[in-house]
């Protein structure tokens, strides 16, 4: 065989420096194998006795002691020798051996053919280099770079990795895209298919990039919630957070994580609408209201315009609670709140702020007299006729008005003012509006301090009654008494009863004096009857609260009982107004008390425009000419004509007629004459402390003929 080439050659005396003259110092095993198959040469590092020599892949090589006497490989490890004799080349494989210990150490194993200086091939030369720690490290590098790839497309959102430039170009976009957006990531990797910035909602977009670019400057990160357009066309909120992050060649890129925050937001959204909102009428709420409404005075204050505040009171809610049910209430509000949203303006905020209550504030008030026109609109929308229940119904309102600046430039003390006027509103009847004054306030005030003095009257023994009598005038014996409770103020005096009754059906002390006046009336007639006094009745006024109050019947029959007067001996007197008020259920009501075998009178007869075709139907006993035409009988021929018809009417359906407030001879001559049954007023007997009732009861009439 001829000379080999000059780099051949330089590879061969290579190959033989390091079997001849560094064999023995290699830290790493390395052997010389002559053509036979024999060792001939190996180093120190073969004598710790390695057991097997196999591929990384685990295929077992040899399996012997493997040292100074020699082994042969396997059959791989020869066809790799045959091929570098043959070509007279080398090779390079990767190899694991068990040592001794049992432990696996990977190698990376060079052969070389050797050559004689002739170029005849006499051997092989092979040495390995120990690989363990960087295989285990590259392994453990690999293996996490999978756990983190598996983390990643697991995650619940889309992970990403952009330019940081306007068009938020993207490198990265992770499996989780495809749930949050219904596209493929390929899809956005440098806006193949579609940009980000196409997903945004556009009302969003400028918000957006703005917010990104002012927490990037401050602080390198920033996260940000908006809306995005999902494949399927629907909204979806997503919230990202992100960071800059250093890029090749100094390029900065954008790493962030996008998630789906829909549900979480509508959720959100849900507790701050019901944190706002009225949850019957879906009306903005007294929070939300002030809100509004400081808004309303800071634009009121910048472009010099009026903001109306107005309180708006249903007349006699209650009622309709309780004489048809909280549900028919419910429906009543609902109905009013619809009213409200039809008549007022979109920017004008409406609100329930209570019970039976709505605030408004009205925007840009040119002046008062386009305020009033607001008002009287509402008054006129409340009372036209509802049907609830099968029932037709009619309410009316109260409103109050303040304005801004005149009344108070913040929120509280306008709508404390609106409501303020409201009440004075109700003070004059109700069903009418009323602008806020200064000198209302003062009355307000002693309102309040009467109202609260009335609530402890009843605990202090402050509350009293007193006994009118009445008097058949046939042979003017006494037949009954009216029972008229009356209130000593310790610093007040007297009240009269026009100034606390009206007070009390407003603020339902009604119910508890009513029931307390009922018991004491019983009691007294009772001690009356069982000291001998020839008595027929006690009567007791019935306000519309208690008449509606379900649980009236029951308590009659306790009273009744607890006091052991007999039901005939009581007479519950109740308005005319009232009784035209819900008919059929009034009607009811009437029956249930009669079969108590209670008396019942309609009081005030002649002022609340009743139906002949009711009246017949009531289970009544007698009624009361109001004393408003008593008065005036023998003044006015109308005061006379309506009371003539109205004792004509009573005999016709067989009932009792009595006038009250009879103060004259002229008076009680006109109703003899016309044969009015029995009377009750000064002209007879004021109302009596019980001591000296049994007096004037007991002594003959002192009328004039």
């Amino acid at each position: 065989m001829g000379a080999l080439p000059e780099q051949q050659q330089q590879v061969v005396n290579t190959a033989r420096t390091l079997a001849r003259v560094l064999l023995d110092v290699l830290p790493d095993p390395a052997w010389v194998k002559d053509t036979a198959g024999r060792y001939v040469a190996v180093n120190t590092a073969f004598r710790t006795g390695f057991p097997a020599l196999s591929q990384k892949s685990g295929d077992i090589i040899g399996r012997t002691d493997f040292d100074v006497h020699g082994r042969e490989f396997a059959e791989r490890a020869q066809r790799e020798e045959s091929e570098i004799m043959a070509t007279r080349g080398a090779a390079r494989v990767q190899q694991c051996i068990a040592d001794a210990s049992g432990r696996l150490r990977c190698f990376e194993v060079h052969r070389i053919a050797l050559l004689t200086d002739a170029g005849e091939v006499e051997g092989t030369i092979g040495f390995a280099h120990e690989v363990t720690e960087r295989l285990a490290a590259a392994d453990a590098v690999q293996a996490r770079a999978h756990e983190l790839a598996e983390l990643v497309e697991n995650l619940p959102g889309m992970a990403y990795r952009c330019r940081d430039e306007v068009g938020w170009t993207m490198d990265f976009v992770s499996e989780g895209c495809r749930t949050l957006t219904g596209y493929a990531p390929d899809d956005f990797v440098a806006g193949r298919v579609r940009s980000w910035n196409a997903m945004i909602v556009l009302e969003d977009l400028e918000r957006v990039w703005a917010e990104r670019r002012e927490q990037l400057r401050a602080s390198g990160a920033f996260s940000v919630e908006y809306r995005i357009q999902h494949a399927d066309a629907g909204l979806r909120w997503v919230w990202e957070r992100g960071k800059t992050t250093p890029g090749t060649a100094g390029a900065a890129v954008v790493t962030g994580f996008i998630t789906d925050i829909t549900d979480t937001r509508h959720y959100l959204d849900e507790l701050v609408y019901r944190a706002t909102h009225d949850t019957l009428t879906g009306l903005a709420n007294r929070t939300l209201l002030l809100d509004h409404l400081r808004h309303g005075i800071a634009y009121g204050e910048r472009y010099q315009r009026m903001v109306a505040v107005l309180v708006l009171n249903i007349d006699n809610f209650k009622y309709v609670n309780e004489s048809l049910g909280h549900g028919a209430g419910d429906d009543l509000l609902k109905e009013i709140a619809e009213r409200l949203r039809t008549t007022l303006r979109e920017h004008d905020t409406i609100s329930r702020i209570g019970a039976d209550s709505f605030a408004m504030v009205l925007m840009d008030q040119e002046h008062l007299g386009a305020t009033s026109q607001v008002m009287s609109r509402l008054l006129s929308i409340v009372r036209k006729p509802m049907t609830l229940q099968s029932q037709e119904v009619f309410v009316t309102c109260s409103v109050g008005c303040a304005m801004y600046p005149t009344d108070g430039d913040d929120p509280e003390t306008l709508l404390r003012r609106a409501d303020t006027a409201m009440h004075r509103a109700r003070a004059q009847g109700r069903n009418c509006y009323y602008f806020y004054s200064a000198d209302i306030d003062s009355k307000t005030e002693e309102r309040l301090h009467l109202e609260a003095n009335l609530r402890r009257a009843a605990g202090r023994g402050e509350l009293f009654l007193q006994y009118q009598p009445q008097l058949r005038l046939a042979d003017r014996v006494p037949i009954g008494i009216e029972a008229l409770v009356r209130w000593r103020h310790p610093e007040l005096g007297v009240v009269s009863p026009a100034r606390f009754i009206p007070l009390a059906e407003e603020t339902d002390l009604i119910v508890s004096i009513g029931e307390w006046v009922l018991q004491e009336a019983c009691a007294r007639a009772k001690s009356l009857l069982d000291s001998g006094l020839a008595l027929g009745h006690v009567a007791v006024n019935l306000s519309a609260r208690q008449f509606r109050d379900r649980r009236l019947v029951a308590r009659m029959r306790d009273i009744l009982e607890s006091t052991g007067l007999a039901p005939e001996r009581l007479e519950l007197e109740i308005t005319e107004s009232l009784v035209m008020q819900d008919v059929e259920s009034v009607i009811g009501k009437l029956k249930e008390l009669k079969a108590l075998g209670i008396l019942l009178s309609i009081d005030d007869f002649g002022t609340g425009y009743s139906s002949l075709s009711y009246l017949r139907r009531f289970p009544i006993d007698r009624i009361k000419i109001d004393q408003s035409f008593t008065r005036e009988v023998d003044t006015s021929p109308d005061a006379a004509a309506i009371a003539r018809a109205v004792i004509q009417l009573g005999h016709a359906l067989g009932l009792i007629v009595i006038a009250e407030g009879v103060e004259n001879a002229g008076q009680l001559r006109f109703l003899r004459d016309n044969g009015c049954d029995e009377i009750q007023g000064y002209l007879y007997a004021r109302p009596l402390d019980p001591d000296k009732l049994t007096e004037v009861l007991s002594a003959p009439s002192q009328l004039p003929d």
